[in-house]
């Protein structure tokens, strides 16, 4: 009579031995579950950085303006570390080790820090701390994909750098595939238990519901087992759509900047109106050309150089307006550039004027391209709002050979006088200087 009356207590020690067995191995899940989010989160920051480091190292670095918190990389061999822009700014060169400097001095102190270690040591402000050259050091032996650690109450993680193809302009002494660092970045372990702690707070009142409600049914800690199996799903679908949503974003604006880079980079060689290089370009290469020169004796290092003008422009402008005359140089350009050899360069001197640099041309040679330039222009048709206005160009041209060697600014001065000449003499003409 008593066993049969008193029956029903005999689960409870079985019940709450199956609810403390359920109890434990949901907290080791939920351990695991926190541990692994912190170590997507260390991943997610490391392919972030790794992408953007990518999109540098295959653009051959890029150029930001030259600050006092963006100096010119000290470290950095190249031959154009700064340029200045059309519109005056000072750009200095930004490789993928410079950019990601910068981003570790921005997130330094903060709760997300990433820092970029070497192994072979180039800036001393890429020194590894101690946790880092262990962490390098079994990468490295192991070749594993990444190692992860609770250091300090910092979760660390750090994943290895291995030479590409595209790092070996700056990485002189690798092999494509050889070690070369890695990339380190932590965070408060409190910032991943503040995701993990409710969790757990509710596993602690759904397993008490439970104990008590397992004395009549065990239907709740089913129940209870369930909702924290939804719950972690729940917060990994948010976690992967807040990813993939920062990750399209992100693709975005590398997008947009490698669009605006390449503008950059066009406008700084090219005249906006024409698409002809601009003056700051050609004369830098008619120098170029110049120097090297001096060195070359054979008649390949000829220079010509022809000043072309469009004959009565301002009448142009004057008659149908500077729309007018905008599309009239646009055309000039098109049609010259048409007649050149490849190697030829035509850039916007100012104005109506253009310089052209022929290289390895005699005067005959030379004479004979700048009257065929001249020709087409003289018999083409330029249309413009249903109009067509035709148009002349009048050439002067200069020379600098290897044994009667002229300065660029002497050869401009020459070339501008045959120009000159040759409107005098009526326009429409090509005229060689003479002494």
């Amino acid at each position: 009579m008593i066993h049969s009356r008193w029956s029903f207590l005999i689960p409870i020690p079985l019940w709450a031995g199956v609810i403390g067995i359920i109890f434990f191995f949901n907290m080791l899940t939920l351990n695991d579950a926190s541990y692994e989010m912190a170590r997507q989160r260390g991943e997610v920051a490391f392919n972030l950085v790794q992408t953007m480091r990518h999109w540098n190292s295959l653009h051959g670095g890029v150029y930001a303006p030259l600050t006092q918190e963006t100096p010119e990389n000290p470290y950095l061999e190249t031959s154009e570390i700064t340029i200045t822009s059309p519109e005056g700014v000072m750009l200095t060169k930004i490789n993928p080790a410079y950019m990601t400097r910068q981003i570790s001095n921005i997130l330094a102190g903060s709760n997300l820090e990433v820092r970029l270690t070497s192994d072979r040591l180039i800036n001393p402000d890429n020194e590894a701390d101690d946790w880092e050259t262990e962490a390098m050091e079994i990468v490295k032996q192991t070749r594993q994909a990444e190692f992860v650690q609770i250091d300090n109450e910092r979760f660390r993680y750090l994943a290895p750098l291995y030479v590409e193809p595209s790092c070996q302009e700056c990485h002189t002494g690798y092999q494509v595939g050889d070690f070369r660092g890695a990339l380190s970045v932590s965070f408060p372990v409190e910032d991943v238990m503040v995701m993990t702690n409710e969790l757990h707070h509710q596993s602690r009142i759904t397993h008490m519901i439970a104990f008590i409600a397992l004395t009549l049914t065990g239907i709740l800690s089913i129940y209870g087992l369930r909702r924290i199996t939804i719950t972690l799903h729940q917060e990994r679908s948010k976690r992967e759509e807040i990813i993939v949503e920062r990750t399209a974003s992100l693709n975005q604006e590398i997008e947009s900047r490698r669009a605006s880079q390449k503008q950059l980079n066009y406008l700084a060689h090219h005249d906006e109106l024409t698409r002809a290089k601009n003056r700051r370009w050609i004369l830098k290469h008619l120098e170029k050309l110049l120097a090297l020169q001096k060195t070359d004796p054979s008649s390949e290092s000829n220079i010509a150089l022809l000043m072309l003008d469009i004959d009565n422009f301002k009448k142009i402008n004057d008659q149908y307006g500077h729309d007018a005359g905008d599309n009239v140089l646009q055309h000039f350009v098109k049609v010259i550039q048409k007649e050149l050899r490849q190697n030829d360069h035509l850039g916007r001197y100012g104005g109506e004027e253009f310089i052209i640099i022929l290289r390895g041309a005699s005067k005959e040679k030379s004479f004979e391209i700048a009257e065929r330039l001249r020709q087409a222009v003289m018999f083409e048709d330029f249309r413009f709002d249903n109009l067509t206005i035709s148009i002349s160009t009048s050439i002067g041209i200069s020379f600098s050979t290897a044994a009667h060697p002229v300065n660029s600014s002497e050869l401009i001065s020459r070339s501008d006088q045959a120009l000159y000449q040759a409107k005098r003499d009526g326009r429409n003409q090509t005229n060689l200087w003479h002494t």
